[in-house]
């Protein structure tokens, strides 16, 4: 029953990145281009290390974490959105290449990986404060329903853990915690300006 629920989630994860895309390719939505280069590389970083430290039918939001940043990534590049890195940006980066060595040394022990993920963390935590600044003063800029889809699939990835360490519920709370701290201004204003369904999605 776990796999099958970490199979759902996984699949709820990556859809999450349907109406991102293609808002996106719309240019309804325009991604810092930075923060989700960040991000696709910190995704990497995530599922390489908290597969290592023991994330087995869980592990599928992690696999899908890095590829919707990537795919984000590279729409966001083609529609020409480009800006220079601010300095938290640069220290996520940083982090973000210092987690995946961490982790290329101690991945065949498992004590030591967990160490590495939280490092991965740590850095997509400080990636997200851009666009959580972002939505909370312009919530028109963004939509809804990908990022609440997101926490979904991440929130029942907490029902597929077979092995109950801490390492294992990290990731997961808090991809769902920072996707709703995203969410939350975008759905607030569109309830306060009664805003059409179709411009949550």
């Amino acid at each position: 029953m776990k796999e099958e629920i970490g199979l759902i989630s996984g699949l709820l994860v990556t859809a999450s990145v349907i109406p991102y895309a293609i808002r996106t390719y719309q240019n309804k939505i325009h991604p810092n281009l930075v923060s989700w280069s960040i991000w696709a590389l910190l995704g990497l970083a995530l599922l390489l290390t908290y597969h290592s430290s023991g994330a087995t039918t869980n592990v599928w939001p992690a696999v899908f974490g890095f590829t919707n940043p990537l795919l984000i990534t590279i729409l966001a590049f083609w529609r020409g959105e480009k800006k220079r890195p601010n300095k938290l940006e640069v220290a996520c980066l940083i982090i973000g290449i210092a987690s995946i060595i961490f982790w290329w040394f101690v991945q065949d022990a498992k004590q030591l990986a967990q160490y590495a993920l939280y490092i991965a963390i740590v850095a997509d935590a400080a990636a997200a404060i851009p666009t959580i600044a972002y939505v909370w003063q312009t919530p028109n800029g963004d939509r809804p329903f990908a990022w609440l889809l997101f926490g979904v699939g991440y929130g029942l990835a907490l029902f597929a853990i077979e092995e109950h360490s801490f390492a294992n519920y990290i990731l997961p709370v808090y991809m769902t915690v920072g996707s709703s701290f995203v969410a939350l201004p975008l759905v607030l204003h569109r309830l306060r300006e009664r805003v059409p369904i179709a411009q949550w999605v």
